[in-house]
């Protein structure tokens, strides 16, 4: 792994009689420590390097603070809190807000905390570790903890490997998760309607957002998209059901002479719901009215109600979403990406903000489908833009030549086409989702490999949906304990550990788990 800095933290017990017993023991057990890292590559910091004998060790609150500042002044990416018995688990804790504290660059007050616990079953170093896990707990403050003798186990010095290669991935990660967060404070979403088919896990407090992520918010009636994708075209009859009299707006014209008349994507008519070009035309109308109104009321993400009015009366709004996420639009000219989220889910579109803000590319929303033999399917009811069509490497514009506009399922009685596609296999993809527990948010994520889905695949979940499939790090059954809810954002790439420290930064929850199968976690 690129190297890493970690500072190693030593405690040692403040009574006198416990010292002059145990001195040797603990410094042995730490230069096991110390060698085993160092062996592999790691730059490590004793933070009592220099000091007399029995002081290398912090058997008081004066050590404990110089330990841990002179840790911080070589700017360590991580530490670890090395127990080789038992300790006084207030000076851990003390070290670890120290260490942050005395820090003098971009991760002032975060600390990334590896509990070493070193296995001998005469002396009580894992009771010492566990005791400093729970100090640490209590306050809020996450951390790792590995048990083992790494003098002897290699095991136990790969775990505390993988642990710092997630930790140097925070590190690297933390300068993109800063700018992150401070461009979320220019961002605005925008709410077409209101709470979609009664679920509560699509609402947010718009109030929270303000206060603390400094997002504005509007909200607009449903009615509002449709008066302006009026405004676009003179429909002979009724809208989506006969032929337009006259495009008005020449983007309109344009998105159909590049999709559908230059073969830019594929079109099957033979469903009810999708009999031929005319819904579609009225569905790119409400993309257009979208757009405009995003640009009229200085949004920058949004979510659309859909479900019922617009699905039931006039027509489905995959077309919209899809394209206000893609890096494309339907007349083939690069765009502006807006994060947008189906059924109004205002943490899902801020979860898709937030992947936007970090990759700088689009970030869709997805169903949490299914999860079987180890892999997750996200499908959903048509909205997947089509940069996620082709591979991550793949130009953008040639990818809508990959989408499918099918006929809609039973749920929208208006109909429409779903913009379907599949997704390739030999991804590395994001899925994440904001969520709150008990009102307090936290970020739940994790990493899938993406694998090849077949046409055929679209007869077991939905003919008209695309899909994604993804192997996962962690048993089925643990995803779906895990997940927070039935929606998802996804982009491509691995920001885990971005996404950690935003959260960390924003004094939030998490519960990821990594590309290893490791959780790494934090109470909201």
């Amino acid at each position: 792994m690129n190297k890493i800095t970690v500072g190693v933290f030593s405690p040692n017990d403040p009574r006198p009689w416990v010292r002059s017993q145990n001195l040797d023991m603990m410094l042995r057990y730490e230069k096991f420590l110390v060698d085993a890292l160092k062996k592999k590559g790691v730059n490590v910091i004793r933070g009592g390097e220099g000091l007399p004998k029995e002081d290398q060790l912090a058997w008081n609150t004066n050590l404990v603070r110089l330990h841990a500042q002179n840790i911080a002044r070589a700017n360590a990416d991580a530490i670890i809190i090395n127990e080789g018995s038992w300790t006084f688990p207030y000076d851990s804790r003390d070290a670890v807000a120290a260490f942050a504290n005395a820090l003098d660059n971009i991760d002032r007050g975060i600390a990334r905390v590896l509990i070493y616990a070193y296995k001998d079953t005469q002396v009580p170093g894992l009771v010492a570790g566990m005791a400093v896990g729970g100090a640490l707990k209590r306050i809020g403050l996450p951390y790792q903890l590995v048990y083992g003798k790494v003098d002897k186990d290699e095991k136990a010095v790969d775990e505390i490997l993988r642990v710092l290669a997630f930790y140097k991935k925070r590190k690297d990660a933390a300068s993109t998760a800063v700018a992150a967060i401070e461009k979320l404070k220019c961002q605005k979403y925008i709410a077409f309607g209101g709470m979609s088919l009664k679920m509560c896990t699509t609402t947010a407090d718009v109030d929270y957002w303000a206060k603390n992520w400094g997002v504005s918010y509007e909200a607009l009636d449903q009615s509002e998209l449709k008066a302006r994708a009026l405004e676009l075209i003179v429909w002979k009859k009724q809208p989506g059901a006969s032929a337009p009299s006259k495009i008005a707006d020449k983007r309109i014209q344009n998105a159909v002479d590049y999709l559908y008349k230059n073969k830019h994507g594929q079109f099957d008519f033979t469903s009810r719901k999708f009999p031929d070009i005319n819904k579609f035309i009225y569905q790119l109308s409400f993309y257009y009215a979208a757009k405009d109104l995003f640009e009229r009321y200085g949004a920058t993400f949004g979510g659309i109600k859909c479900q019922d009015e617009l699905s039931a009366r006039d027509c489905t709004q995959c077309v919209t979403a899809a394209f206000m996420n893609n890096d494309i639009g339907p007349e083939g000219k690069s765009k502006s990406i807006y994060p947008v989220a189906c059924e109004n889910d205002m943490d899902s579109a801020m979860t898709q903000m937030w992947l936007y803000l970090l990759s700088g590319r689009p970030a869709g929303f997805g169903d949490f489908r299914d999860v079987e033999d180890g892999r997750l399917a996200i499908v959903n009811c048509g909205q997947h833009p089509p940069y996620f069509f082709g591979k991550s490497t793949e130009n953008s514009l040639k990818k809508l030549d990959y989408a499918e506009y099918m006929g809609q399922e039973i749920f929208y009685d208006a109909g429409g086409a779903a913009v379907r596609g599949r997704t390739p296999g030999g991804e590395t993809m994001t899925v994440a989702r904001l969520a709150r527990e008990n009102l307090r948010y936290f970020m739940t994520a994790t990493v899938i490999e993406t694998t090849e889905v077949r046409k055929e695949d679209h007869k077991k979940y939905n003919l008209s949906w695309p899909i994604i499939l993804g192997k996962l790090p962690v048993p089925d059954k643990q995803m779906i304990e895990m997940w927070p809810c039935n929606h998802l954002g996804f982009t491509y790439g691995n920001y885990l550990p971005h996404l950690v420290e935003m959260a960390e930064r924003l004094d939030i929850g998490y519960l990821v788990y990594d590309e290893t199968g490791r959780k790494h976690a934090k109470i909201s």
